[in-house]
């Protein structure tokens, strides 16, 4: 959506209370700039709720994926927190790429798995699905606990390897193949990751990382914790063609499907097709698409 990059960086706002479903975004017009900015929201709607636990001092929050970028509302969100805070803002909440899934009864007959498909900064969307999923109504999960949903959940996530940025010349430790990887420069894998390692969600993460070097390994979650193991190189149609499963399992499940045109209707052409793909009904399989 924004086209200047800066590495992936994020500005938290503390307002709307609005409800909102997990994977839309916000039109946010901030003051002084008649164009909109739209930003994806990336926190579950209970974040948005004042609670005494959910802050220091209660108040909810919505959390925004905000690229650094010359964009006049980008750059005003950009500006020293001490600058903007307490400024109002006008937004508008849209979007229909959502959980639950239009369409789908998710209980009858029951969903037995869902799976999440993102291509660089697709991941945004689908990371408030995934925390929302993760609470479940207010299931914990963890050790001896049940997840807090029924059904399974894959993600597949191919994104750019960061071996070789300036954060990782300095590193020599060979655990994850000597380049010095770490999963909190990756955005949203810690936070995915520790869903699954706490036992929130039943499945799994699935990295592919691209433009790096070495082979396949494993990405260290900082603060302890296991590995995620990833991929090095670009996710293909015959993976999600794997994690979604055989013809019997096709039938109870869904797939969200987001990154760059050129993948998403790949993946989904491949989904759906009746003759060549794996036909699942069209209504099962949502895209979106980022440029």
């Amino acid at each position: 959506m924004a086209a200047a990059k800066v590495g992936h960086l994020e500005r938290t706002a503390t307002e709307p209370r609005d409800k909102f479903l997990p994977g839309q975004w916000l039109d946010v017009y901030v003051p002084g700039v008649s164009k909109a900015g739209g930003y994806t929201i990336t926190s579950p709607p209970s974040k948005a709720r004042p609670s005494s636990s959910s802050a220091s001092d209660g108040a909810g929050y919505v959390e925004l994926a905000v690229q650094k970028s010359p964009d006049p509302p980008a750059a005003w969100l950009w500006q020293d927190p001490d600058a903007i805070t307490y400024a109002e803002l006008q937004v508008r909440v849209g979007g229909s790429f959502v959980w639950p899934p239009p369409g789908v009864n998710i209980r009858g007959p029951p969903l037995r798995r869902a799976v999440f498909v993102a291509g660089g900064v697709g991941i945004n969307p689908l990371a408030s699905m995934l925390s929302s999923l993760a609470e479940g109504g207010g299931g914990s999960g963890g050790e001896g606990k049940k997840p807090a949903v029924p059904f399974e959940v894959r993600v597949l996530y191919s994104l750019k390897d960061d071996s070789n940025s300036s954060h990782s010349s300095n590193n020599d430790d060979d655990s994850n193949g000597g380049s010095g990887r770490q999963a909190d420069r990756l955005l949203f894998v810690s936070r995915i990751a520790r869903i699954f390692q706490e036992g929130r969600l039943a499945g799994g993460l699935q990295l592919f990382l691209t433009g790096g070097e070495g082979a396949d390994g494993a990405v260290p979650l900082p603060e302890g914790g296991e590995a995620v193991p990833f991929r090095a190189r670009r996710m293909t149609v015959d993976d999600v063609a794997a994690a979604v499963g055989d013809a019997a399992e096709r039938r109870f499940a869904v797939v969200y499907v987001c990154g760059v045109p050129t993948m998403t209707d790949e993946f989904v052409q491949k989904l759906t097709d009746p003759q060549q793909g794996l036909g699942m009904e069209p209504h099962r399989v949502l895209c979106e698409k980022w440029w």
